[in-house]
């Protein structure tokens, strides 16, 4: 894995944290201008395709690191905005959902384990 990519995805994933941020924060009931929406959409499909290079492993432990920092600084809205990304990723097949990744990092491990 390059420094680039890594890069690359990283980025990706903080843009589309910013977008659903926004979403969050938007009340239920408050209707959204069809301008922003068709923003919102152009926003959220460019950078999807940022990732379409990475693996589902790369993605979801990427969004993993970034999440744990949410959680350890206590910012709350982001943490749930990764949640409700990390849905979406994993409905989009770029990400695996916690019982797949869970079980890869196990494999992973032992892996490197059987190989010392």
């Amino acid at each position: 894995m390059s420094v680039y990519s890594y890069l690359r995805r990283a980025y990706a994933l903080k843009r589309l944290t910013i977008v659903f941020e926004g979403f969050v924060g938007i009340a239920r009931n408050e209707p959204v201008a069809a301008g922003q929406r068709a923003r919102n959409t152009q926003t959220i499909s460019y950078w999807l395709d940022q990732l379409r290079g990475s693996s589902q492993q790369q993605v979801t432990h990427t969004l993993f690191k970034q999440m744990k920092g949410a959680q350890r600084r206590g910012n709350a809205l982001r943490f749930n905005s990764q949640t409700v990304l990390l849905e979406l990723l994993v409905e989009s097949n770029l990400a695996l959902d916690l019982a797949s990744y869970s079980a890869f990092m196990c494999s992973d491990s032992a892996r490197h384990e059987g190989s010392r």
